[in-house]
């Protein structure tokens, strides 16, 4: 095996080591009909780590481009052992996205599994290795690295190398390589172990992608000894059954996947007595969705608030803080801060705002970006006198917890009134039969701005879209949308987000035609 000096501080490589060195036999990681224990999954990284850190030199970068699989997991703690740069691509991501993140970090290598390999650039210099088969152009095969033996002395990142550059989802244009460092990386698995209720006797299962909320969790469980349980092709009938089978105690997901899951018109037929915790965040919630959710599964959901720039663990909110003082559940909030991450809410000069009104979170901890790769304009715009300005307007309650408003750059103004799409779509998911809803703003030449909502009814509702604005108006007023749209579905980008960009073109397109 090869020897890696981890330098100064412990690194995620390290503290890996440690755990597999307490739970060596126990069982870590489950994918299909397939585990591995913590030792097997130790000699895997191992000599992936070896082969890769005698082939490429320290800080390169490596992109990971596949579906939910054992290999992504293999790769992304070989790649943080070796000093090298893990670059994260969703599997469902397009040619022309991945022709992006290649032109703008000029990754030494990218693995990739077979429903990606023609989407990858054919790039002098870029390694092309397929973890399916034997399959690699300009480079080492994923066999050859599995069967490295045992290399020189590596000298191994330290604290403050990078350790990954996570794309924003999302923008237009070119793509803004969030950078974050082993020191980042080490502070959000430190805030999930101190404020998570994170189990030895755990398995968690991820349905979501790797390349992003579901790859930050395997970590920490595994550090608490854990099991994780890949839900392959994100299937919510595969989780319900999985659930079942393997006595899953947690499982986390975006909204958009507990609305499916508490829709699904076989969810009575699963035991899923098993679960203890359910986590959701990346996007709001529908009301509709959490009170099903809350019916369905008891008190056991918890909200997580973070972002790319400052991953995963900025705010939570625990299943005792689901409820108000009056027992109702809360909609819209995100908790508080977690232990070693302070937030304050400031208004566009800078200076806090009062409890009760709208200003933008910033943020201050050891886990926030250091930066985007090769913009250091736009690194200035978003980090000033140390905290990051997160875009994301929310008030703070009396009580301490915030609750999001939305983002800065979707509120709009509507007649002089300052109008946060969140809101409306909060209300709208409260009526009957609305299972999701999106508002967006659009251009008016009366109002300056008008507020469009979409919305997606439960199959066979008789609702219209004119009873439904009347519903929400005496709430509403003046914040009412101008226009309701009724949706069969809405479309979602490759994280399963909501995709408001794909509604704004679609709207503009229909009113030009």
């Amino acid at each position: 095996m090869l020897d890696i000096n981890y330098g100064h501080g412990s690194t995620t490589g390290r503290l890996m080591s440690q755990a597999v060195q307490r739970f060596g036999p126990r069982t870590a990681l489950i994918a299909g009909e397939r585990s591995w224990s913590f030792d097997a999954f130790e000699a895997i990284v191992s000599k992936l780590a070896d082969g890769l850190a005698g082939r490429l030199s320290l800080g390169s970068r490596v992109a990971l481009m596949m579906g939910n699989r054992a290999d992504y997991l293999f790769l992304q703690a070989a790649i943080e052992r070796a000093g090298l740069v893990r670059v994260p691509v969703n599997g469902l991501a397009t040619a022309h996205d991945v022709a992006l993140i290649d032109a703008d970090c000029a990754p030494g290598a990218i693995f990739h599994d077979r429903a990606a390999a023609a989407r990858i650039p054919t790039r002098d210099g870029l390694w092309r290795i397929c973890v399916e088969g034997d399959t690699a152009h300009g480079g080492p095969s994923y066999a050859e690295l599995l069967a490295t033996e045992a290399a020189a002395h590596c000298e191994g990142p330290r604290l403050d190398d990078l350790a990954s550059i996570n794309y924003t989802s999302g923008s237009s244009g070119r793509p803004k390589g969030v950078m974050l460092t082993h020191r980042n990386w080490a502070a959000v698995y430190r805030n999930m172990l101190i404020d998570r209720d994170i189990r030895a006797d755990d398995t968690i299962a991820h349905i979501g992608p790797l390349t992003h909320a579901s790859g930050a969790y395997f970590t920490p469980w595994f550090l608490r000894g854990a099991a994780n349980l890949l839900i392959e092709g994100g299937s919510v009938e595969a989780l319900l059954a999985a659930i079942e089978r393997h006595r899953v105690t947690v499982f986390t997901c975006v909204p958009t996947v507990l609305t499916r899951i508490v829709n699904h018109p076989r969810v009575a037929a699963f035991d899923l007595s098993s679960l203890r915790l359910i986590g959701y965040g990346a996007e709001p919630i529908p009301r509709n969705t959490l009170v099903r959710a809350l019916d369905l599964f008891g008190p056991i959901l918890e909200q997580n608030y973070g972002l790319t720039e400052a991953m995963m663990t900025c705010a939570t909110l625990p299943p005792r803080d689901h409820f108000d003082a009056g027992g109702r559940p809360r909609l819209g909030a995100i908790g508080r801060p977690y232990s070693f991450v302070e937030i304050v809410l400031r208004d566009q000069a800078g200076s806090p705002v009062p409890v009760g009104e709208i200003g933008e979170i910033t943020v201050r901890s050891d886990h926030v970006t250091v930066g985007y790769w090769g913009m250091p304009e736009a690194t200035e715009r978003v980090l000033r006198d140390g905290w990051l300005w997160s875009g994301d307007l929310a008030r703070l309650g009396e009580d301490g917890i915030i609750s999001l408003a939305g983002r800065s750059k979707d509120m709009l103004i509507s007649g002089g009134f300052n109008i946060y799409p969140q809101e409306i779509e909060a209300t709208l998911t409260g009526c009957a039969d609305v299972i999701e809803a999106a508002v967006i703003g659009l251009p008016d030449p009366a109002w300056g701005e008008i507020a469009v909502g979409f919305v997606a009814l439960a199959a066979g509702s008789p609702r219209r879209a004119d009873d439904i604005l009347a519903e929400i108006k005496p709430r509403l007023g003046i914040r009412t949308p101008k226009r309701l749209v009724i949706l069969d579905h809405l479309p979602k980008n490759a994280n399963g987000k909501v995709d408001k960009r794909a509604l704004r073109a679609a709207n503009l397109e229909a009113e030009e035609s």
